[in-house]
């Protein structure tokens, strides 16, 4: 019986990070119900869908040619974890603003494709964007840029 090896591999990886998800929000969370959501109940829902998911490309893969798993793109994988990082670490700190600005930055040249000048290109429009979405429309608390480089 042929089974895609690489359609397997992702398959394991969303059950994998589903179940973390949904375990997780089920024994430390309080779930609620659909009128009066908890904070475990959007985790524990997202982690079902990833295991379902997870289960659906594994078992598209039975019946199907072996593809070998390839070079993996480390240059991708560090940068988006950087900006993940990034982001976590600077969003108190600087700002709103320049935690997105950066960590939009960091992932766009996670693409050997995407060139200096689109990568800033992406990087202001999405930071206005998440600013005016976020911050403004949806009033999330906080500052768009941080209290030490405003000065007030």
């Amino acid at each position: 019986m042929a089974v895609n090896i690489r359609d397997v591999a992702a398959g394991l990886l969303f059950v994998a990070i589903g179940l973390f998800f949904a375990l997780d929000s089920l024994f430390n969370l309080r779930i609620g119900q659909a009128f009066s959501m908890g904070p475990g109940y959007f985790p524990l829902i997202m982690g079902g869908v990833l295991v379902a998911l997870g289960v659906a490309i594994a078992a598209k893969s039975v019946g199907q040619l072996s593809v070998p798993i390839g070079r993996i793109p480390w240059r991708g994988l560090g940068l988006i974890m950087a900006a993940i990082i990034y982001f976590a670490a600077s969003v108190r700190a600087l700002g709103f603003a320049p935690a997105v600005a950066g960590s939009t930055f960091l992932a766009s040249l996670s693409s050997g494709r995407m060139s200096l000048v689109a990568a800033i290109i992406t990087t202001a429009v999405l930071t206005l964007f998440c600013a005016l979405v976020f911050v403004v429309a949806l009033g999330l608390p906080y500052p768009l840029l941080a209290r030490w480089i405003t000065g007030v």
